[in-house]
């Protein structure tokens, strides 16, 4: 009886152990545009999957180490895990595909596929900024 006592309690410290370990869940996520004609939006996504969909993407993009070229960088995403962590990213919004962590000043480039699914998640925003500059431009 005591060793199946000592057995449970040592599954559930290496339970706990390895749940401190993981990676933490992003909770919230906030788009802020402003443009310099007035135009402003605000998106926010608290749904789960979309939340961890928009974490890989994150995670992706910061493998990608990248130079701003000239981007107009007027959306800012706000990204909150738990109550008290939040990262701060300038988004480009000239169809280019960058970001910047503001905590550290680097900036990322998105794959393709991963900028084009980050608007539609933000398609709020997106609408509110009117046209994607590369499209007009290429």
């Amino acid at each position: 009886m005591k060793r199946w006592i000592c057995a449970l309690l040592l599954v559930g410290l290496l339970a706990a152990a390895f749940g401190a370990l993981a990676a933490p869940k992003m909770t919230e996520a906030t788009m802020i545009y402003e443009d310099y004609d007035g135009n402003r939006c605000e998106q926010t996504v608290v749904d789960d999957a979309t939340l961890q969909e928009l974490q890989d993407m994150l995670m992706r993009a910061r493998k990608n180490s990248a130079e701003l070229e000239n981007c107009t960088m007027n959306s800012t995403l706000f990204c909150r895990f738990g109550e008290d962590k939040v990262y701060d990213f300038a988004i480009a919004t000239d169809g280019c595909p960058y970001m910047t962590d503001m905590g550290s000043e680097k900036t990322y480039r998105f794959s393709d596929a991963d900028h084009e699914r980050l608007w539609e998640i933000f398609d709020l925003v997106q609408d509110t900024m009117g046209y994607d500059a590369s499209l007009v431009f290429n």
